[in-house]
């Protein structure tokens, strides 16, 4: 079975758009623990579709969208009843069937990552308010997870960065959630709320919690991320890699400017950097 794996952060601009979108390809791609390539399964669950926009060209983005095999088919059956002021609940608790909606992105001997895209339409279901209850929204998101875990090796969900249904849903059938984390001033805070929110899950059975410290400099470790590593609460939860600041992270677009055809400035350092940070990964997952 599949572990589930939620990238999120209560504070935004930690990058964890691209924290999902280099560890799913890379997993994906390369054998790092010697046991061959895994089958990733990445849920753009995000509204601003930004990892989306990472794996799939515009044009074949838009035919995706119209013919609605988004994240947003998971949630809802009709879409034509959208409100910005409503939650709309389903009727029908049975979601789309996996591979119905998941797109093929990369594809090796034995891995492959394949992508569920999002929709900006998403923020329907983002800002409406629920005068009712939402249980078959979960469970149709809880029954499309169950059916990727028996098709995938891991699923990493790139999550809405605030708490509505998408924060309790992900984090509710997730195993694992990877907290990205930028040392700069406040970065403490977005830590504490997501701790928050995965403590109170299930008084003690909410997913493991893992730390990663995202854009830190190539040289020198921050004060911050030193006070963050020193927390007597947060310091056991921090990954011993970093994601370092390099450019070539930042790269892929529509598919294309993977760190491992970049050929900018560091690439190969790049390239080393988030081989390492995956490796951590899958052995802080028990893959």
């Amino acid at each position: 079975m599949a572990k589930v794996i939620t990238v999120m952060n209560m504070k935004g601009g930690v990058g964890k758009t691209t924290v999902t979108t280099m560890l799913s390809s890379i997993i994906a791609r390369y054998d790092l623990d010697g046991s061959g390539t895994y089958k990733v399964l990445a849920i753009d669950y995000d509204p601003k579709f930004n990892l989306s926009q990472s794996f799939i060209p515009s044009v074949k983005y838009f035919d995706l969208e119209k013919k609605k095999k988004t994240t947003l088919s998971i949630l809802v059956q009709d879409d034509q009843a959208l409100d910005p002021y409503k939650l709309v609940v389903p009727g029908n608790h049975t979601p789309p069937a996996v591979a119905s909606l998941a797109t093929p992105i990369l594809s090796g001997a034995k891995g492959r990552l394949d992508l569920v895209p999002s929709t900006l339409d998403l923020m329907y279901v983002a800002l409406g308010q629920a005068n009712t209850q939402i249980k078959p929204i979960e469970e149709r998101f809880e029954k499309f997870i169950d059916e990727a875990r028996t098709i995938y090796d891991i699923i990493i969900i790139d999550c809405h960065p605030a708490g509505s249904v998408f924060t309790k849903t992900s984090l509710g059938n997730s195993d694992h959630v990877i907290i990205p984390v930028v040392p700069q001033r406040y970065a403490v805070r977005g830590i504490g709320l997501m701790m928050n929110f995965i403590s109170s899950k299930k008084a003690g059975a909410g997913p493991t919690p893992h730390i990663l410290f995202n854009a830190t400099p190539r040289s020198y470790v921050t004060p911050e991320e030193t006070a963050i590593r020193g927390n007597a609460l947060y310091g056991k939860h921090c990954m011993g890699t970093t994601l370092k600041k390099y450019k070539a992270f930042t790269e892929v677009e529509e598919g294309k400017g993977y760190v491992w055809q970049s050929s900018k400035p560091y690439s190969t350092l790049a390239f080393g950097n988030i081989l390492a940070v995956a490796t951590e990964t899958l052995k802080r997952i028990g893959i």
